[in-house]
């Protein structure tokens, strides 16, 4: 009998292993959602997913040709593992604004998150981020 509470928190903790595993490979094997071009939300994150995968030159078609960025983009940092949702957004006319909420860091923990705001203007049927886009704010203080 004394063998009993043994057995019984082994096989839970088979469980428990048993579940975050299952957990980690659907998470993993989840296809990212299509985003759409033609919306301010879809804009912010292909621009962002395209910081993320080192395409600066595909990030620099999302920005307005008013800010005077081109490829290469001053050097920023952004984490090898991200996860980005948007948190709000708003349209008014010509314009919107678009809130993200970005967590970086490693898969085993020690990661941040932070909240950025993007600021876009309508440009004919598609949208343009302007202002001060995250992680570069400003491309005048790069041009030499």
């Amino acid at each position: 009998m004394r063998n009993r509470p043994a057995a019984v928190l082994g096989a839970v903790a088979v469980l428990v292993v048993t579940l975050a595993v299952v957990a980690a490979l659907v998470s993993a094997n989840r296809d990212r959602p299509d985003l759409d071009p033609a919306t301010p939300e879809g804009v912010v994150q292909l621009y962002v997913s395209a910081l993320f995968d080192d395409s600066v030159a595909a990030a620099v078609e999302y920005l307005d040709p008013a800010l005077g960025c081109s490829d290469p983009l001053p050097e920023v940092y952004t984490s090898d593992v991200a996860r980005v949702a948007v948190a709000s957004s708003r349209i008014s006319g010509d314009t919107a604004t678009v809130d993200l909420r970005i967590e970086e860091g490693s898969q085993l923990g020690g990661g941040w998150s932070h909240r950025e705001t993007f600021r876009l203007r309508r440009d004919g049927e598609t949208w343009l981020i302007t202002g001060d886009p995250w992680p570069i704010y400003s491309c005048e203080r790069w041009v030499d």
